[in-house]
């Protein structure tokens, strides 16, 4: 969570000093990359300048055995948790940008959730204490407080969520893995598979936001050693 809103509020930043019109490329259709073009599309930006590229499917084709990859990430078929959200827990937002900046961004990724969620008054929140005796010793585990969006809403929150996207304008690239990314030229170049055989594309941005998670992995290693 921390660092899609450390995304979205940098990119955000630079956005608003520049042509509202420019072309905006998200790899990946994951958590990070859904959060930033809903943050970037009621900050005014025009979805129709949104392209969002993923290996994966969207969530009416996506097959449960996908886990990692296709809209929402992993997070569409897991069990629903969603782990209390401050700015000690998780990550370094507050550092760059102060707690008051750090709750705020906290919150509104909170009302995402709402707002594309069936049912918000299902949602369930527990606070455990503190550690179970068994937990202490042996795991060096920390407790959290956490709210239950509920595992059999996650699927029709996509399908939401999804439907506002396209709506706005936003552009999807589905069944595409991204080869390389040149920072020099602005342009990401990638594969899809069409009824008969692989096509490569290349794609200009004038804005890139970068959030395959744990399925571009090996992505990311390859651009970190071309850099």
């Amino acid at each position: 969570l921390q660092t899609i809103l450390n995304w979205g509020y940098f990119c955000l930043k630079i956005l608003k000093k520049r042509n509202m019109n420019k072309k905006i490329v998200i790899v990946g259709s994951g958590v990070a990359g859904i959060n930033a073009a809903t943050k970037l599309i009621d900050e005014g930006i025009n979805g129709s300048n949104i392209t969002i590229i993923d290996a994966g499917k969207d969530p009416y084709d996506r097959p449960t055995d996908e886990v990692m990859r296709g809209f929402a990430g992993a997070g569409l078929f897991s069990d629903g948790k969603w782990v209390y959200m401050h700015n000690t827990i998780g990550g370094h937002l507050a550092k760059y940008v102060g707690e008051e900046k750090a709750d705020k961004l906290i919150d509104e990724a909170w009302q995402y959730i709402l707002r594309f969620h069936p049912d918000p008054s299902k949602v369930m929140f527990s606070n455990p204490i503190q550690e179970p005796e068994f937990i202490k010793p042996y795991f060096n585990l920390r407790m959290a407080p956490t709210y239950h969006i509920g595992t059999n809403y996650l699927h029709d929150m996509g399908k939401t969520w999804y439907n506002f996207l396209l709506n706005k304008g936003v552009n999807f690239c589905w069944d595409s893995e991204v080869k390389d990314i040149d920072f020099e030229q602005q342009n990401v170049r990638f594969c899809f598979t069409n009824t008969v055989d692989q096509v490569e594309v290349n794609i200009q941005y004038d804005n890139l936001i970068y959030g395959t998670g744990k399925s571009g992995i090996d992505l990311t290693q390859k651009i970190i050693d071309k850099y």
